[in-house]
């Protein structure tokens, strides 16, 4: 019985019962533990990407009506709605159903 605590009669917990093992192993680059040597090292060089100014920021909202325009004048068959969703979403259309403005 050398799983089995004697005073409660319940197994004993993994770590009581088998020594932890180490790992002397290079962890992996998509590890998150803190300190595994996957952080950027001081000196190397930094690359910084931004967004192209030239794109208007569309909120949430006017995004949904622009993919679900293109989407219906597709599914439907309506090439004067898909062109307008895609006017949505590269910012040269108001977000509305052309014609209802």
């Amino acid at each position: 019985m050398s799983g089995i605590n004697a005073q409660t009669g319940a197994p004993k917990p993994p770590s009581e019962t088998v020594e932890p093992t180490r790992s002397d192993t290079v962890p992996q680059q998509g590890s998150t533990q803190p300190g595994d040597g996957s952080t950027v090292h001081e000196g190397q060089p930094q690359r910084v990407v931004e967004a192209p100014a030239e794109q208007p920021h569309l909120s949430f909202k006017e995004q949904v009506i622009g993919v679900a325009q293109k989407t219906r004048g597709t599914v439907l068959n309506k090439p004067e709605l898909k062109e307008h969703g895609q006017q949505v979403l590269e910012g040269r259309a108001p977000a509305t159903k052309p014609g209802h403005e």
